[in-house]
């Protein structure tokens, strides 16, 4: 697309946008997440790159990328200890000089117009704090493997409290949104103890500050699927077990209605464990991996009060020939389940 056609945020209005990756050993994909960035119809007024401790040429690549493909934006580059995914943008917002903050992870990529189409929902209305989108899922080629990932899915967008919040994943990319720097500053951004969990613990802290949001149904971003970004890792299962601990602690416990709020989130957990129990037994997974699913989700049930329910799930994890079982006892009681047989076996 020629500069002509493009909207140079530097020079419009007062709302620019920073964009801000976390780099951290991104080999060569980086580099066409930058070029989306570069590609943009309307321009950031600057891409702040945050190198999180990379041990490979991550940081070498870039230059020599920016270098050959001249930037039609400022790029910074920040260089930090490893402190993970959270601390890294963290400190790219901290560097941020505009009103929105774009967040784009080193092996997705965006249409062109990401930063143009959710603009336009915070420039209308000043109460929202971000907005996010329908993705599509790229391979490690780049080829799109599913459209509208979240229309496909039947995906149910959150009401605005803080109890819808805590009863479902969200769904919310980091990649897939534009935020508003007050909104974020305000909550303190990324809480750094998560690695994993982190996105769904920051927009319910901003929603809980008082800030609305907006879902955009358009696929805006293209999130890529390869081995690198698999969430089935122990720091992950970690991360879970820190998010329940703390909404257990911060926020079912300090409300009148404690009791919804419990039940929303045993029910999120519980249906997050059968999830990891039906991956893992389709899928290859370690012995350390398998002992820390175990693990945590014996404390989770535990601090919930066991279950029958609860009792099977971790079952599950342990057995595959039980988890086969409860699957089949569920689809012959669920007629939703039957119809779409297909997506479950």
């Amino acid at each position: 697309m020629s500069q002509r056609n493009r909207k140079d945020s530097r020079e419009g209005p007062q709302y620019g946008t920073t964009v801000v990756m976390a780099l951290f050993n991104g080999g060569g994909l980086t580099r066409f997440a930058i070029d989306s960035v570069f590609s943009q119809t309307r321009l950031p007024r600057e891409l702040i790159i945050v190198d999180d401790g990379s041990t490979d040429d991550s940081v070498a690549m870039i230059e020599r990328f920016v270098t050959t493909h001249p930037s039609p934006v400022p790029v910074r580059v920040i260089s930090q200890s490893n402190s993970g995914q959270g601390a890294a943008r963290n400190a790219g917002v901290a560097a941020a000089t505009s009103e929105y903050i774009a967040f784009i992870d080193q092996d997705d990529t965006w249409p062109h117009d990401h930063i143009e189409i959710l603009s336009e929902h915070l420039e209308g209305n000043a109460r929202l704090g971000w907005v996010y989108s329908d993705f599509c899922q790229i391979d490690r080629a780049g080829a799109i493997v599913r459209h509208n990932v979240l229309a496909e899915t039947k995906y149910a967008q959150p009401a605005d409290s803080v109890l819808s919040f805590l009863s479902q994943d969200l769904f919310m990319l980091p990649s897939a949104s534009l935020i508003r720097s007050r909104a974020f500053t305000s909550v303190g951004g990324f809480d750094t103890q998560f690695r994993g969990y982190e996105d769904d613990d920051l927009f319910i802290r901003m929603l809980d500050d008082g800030w609305a949001f907006a879902f955009e149904p358009r696929p805006v971003t293209n999130y890529r699927v390869h081995l690198g970004n698999t969430s089935r890792n122990e720091s992950f299962l970690r991360s879970r077990e820190k998010f329940f601990d703390k909404y257990q602690d911060e926020l079912v416990t300090n409300q009148e209605s404690s009791a919804r709020f419990v039940s929303a989130l045993s029910d999120r957990m519980t249906r997050a464990f059968l999830m990891d129990a039906i991956s893992m037994h389709n899928t290859s997974a370690s012995a350390e991996y398998k002992a820390e699913l175990f693990r945590v989700a014996r404390k989770v049930f535990a601090s919930l009060g066991w279950t029958p329910k609860r009792r099977a799930v971790l079952l599950a994890i342990r057995s595959r020939f039980f988890l086969r079982s409860l699957l089949f006892a569920w689809f012959l009681s669920n007629p939703t389940a039957r119809a779409n047989h297909n997506e479950i076996f």
